[in-house]
């Protein structure tokens, strides 16, 4: 994929839905892309994580220590959005279910591109807010 696809995609993930063109190729730059094949793991179990993990193609499943499927991630969806910013160990791991592209780019890197592109820092807040009220609303 070129950067304009790239660019495309990640318009199509609420995340950076409002965030410039400028500043999504901006942090396209800074993150690392990988493709793996079916069955690689993308994410182990009992590391920790400090990265955000963007799905171009493909899809992948979160399973839990008890070999539970969590929840499944593909195309312009991302993981890692709770670590990213405040690294943990994760109790899961994420399995390509096809052969799947993303972008990786660190906490360090995306504060960096916050700082300079201001509406990544608000799509960024604005969906993790709408998540933990989601969650808030389910638990009552």
């Amino acid at each position: 994929m070129i950067t304009y696809e790239k660019v495309l995609v990640l318009k199509n993930i609420p995340f950076f839905a409002e965030a410039s063109e400028l500043a999504l190729s901006d942090l396209i730059a800074v993150c690392e892309e990988h493709t793996v094949k079916t069955g690689d793991i993308i994410v182990h179990e009992g590391e920790e994580n400090k990265y955000l993990f963007m799905i171009l193609l493909g899809n992948a499943h979160v399973i839990d220590r008890d070999g539970v499927l969590i929840a499944e991630v593909g195309a312009r969806q991302v993981f890692g959005e709770t670590t990213v910013m405040s690294p943990a160990i994760l109790p899961y791991r994420v399995v390509a279910q096809t052969q799947t592209t993303f972008l990786r780019v660190s906490g360090d890197q995306l504060y960096r591109m916050m700082a300079l592109h201001p509406s990544l820092a608000q799509g960024f807040i604005g969906e993790l807010s709408k998540r933990l009220r989601q969650l808030q609303i389910k638990n009552i």
